[in-house]
């Protein structure tokens, strides 16, 4: 895949002993350790986890629309890896799984040797500077992203039972936050915090209630919005993804357009045009 973008990205980072908030993006992050060892402190289903954190381990697997609340307990070297999430859609769409969710990637810390031999490859070809480097980089992207998904879902943990499906109530709550909201981020920590749930937990009854996943839930706001003010509005596309909680023109386009299966401006004439049909009808009726 040659894009002038990259799709998967890779960089060093240095990270202080510290405690931090890692702030919600659109793109999945994992972090590979390639220098100390450090106790790794963070928050799942609402309960304190910390666990060792030594070098050739990843990190947990941050989703899109996540904020996680760190804590490192020494100085580490980490190869920071951001995944755009419509990158992993399309490829989990080739495979046959589901993109949002990485299974238990998200659990904990969690090695492999191959993963690692990708990403550190990646980063010496990336620095490399040439167009040999770059070729490499690209070609790998793919094979980063279907050996992820192929982690996550043969490690999945079995459940035991169904989870709960969340309340009517609080599905119709969650659904007018996130109206209220659309313009910005809107992340499942805070969701999961109107419920009163930790992420985790919220994810599985959430998607029992609704069939699809919070994240899912909130683009398919983005998209109904966005199809309301394409249909009856002049507003510039530009305006409108950015009404609609989306990056930008391009970012709306490249969603809607899967979702759809027509680009926004083709979909605007075609409800224009059909607009303009019925009132012409209307208007030869006796």
């Amino acid at each position: 895949m040659h894009t002038a973008q990259r799709e998967v990205t890779f960089e060093e980072f240095l990270i202080p002993a510290s405690e931090f908030a890692d702030a919600a993006t659109p793109s999945f992050k994992l972090c590979l350790v390639l220098e100390g060892e450090a106790d790794l402190s963070y928050r799942r289903d609402d309960r304190a986890v910390t666990t060792v954190l030594r070098p050739g381990m990843f990190a947990p697997v941050t989703p899109p629309s996540v904020d996680a609340r760190l804590g490192i307990s020494r100085a580490q070297r980490h190869l920071m890896i951001e995944i755009g999430a419509t990158a992993l859609q399309r490829a989990a769409d080739a495979a046959g799984r589901p993109a949002m969710d990485l299974g238990v990637l998200h659990d904990g810390p969690f090695r492999s040797q191959f993963l690692t031999q990708l990403a550190t490859q990646a980063l010496r070809e990336h620095r490399s500077g040439d167009g040999l480097g770059a070729a490499f980089v690209d070609a790998m992207e793919d094979v980063f992203m279907l050996t992820l998904l192929r982690l996550g879902h043969a490690g999945r943990r079995r459940e035991t039972r169904s989870p709960p499906a969340l309340p009517d109530i609080l599905v119709d709550r969650i659904r007018r936050h996130c109206l209220d909201r659309l313009e910005g981020p809107v992340t499942v920590l805070e969701m999961a915090d109107l419920a009163g749930l930790g992420t985790h937990q919220f994810a599985r009854s959430f998607r029992a209630a609704v069939g699809r996943s919070p994240q899912q839930y909130v683009i398919a706001l983005r998209l109904e919005r966005a199809r309301h003010l394409l249909a009856t509005t002049a507003l510039p596309i530009a305006e409108i993804a950015l009404r609609c909680g989306f990056f930008d023109q391009a970012h709306l386009a490249t969603t809607f357009t899967r979702a759809m299966g027509i680009p926004p401006s083709r979909f605007r004439r075609e409800a224009l045009g059909h607009t303009v049909a019925t009132v012409r009808r209307d208007q030869s009726l006796p």
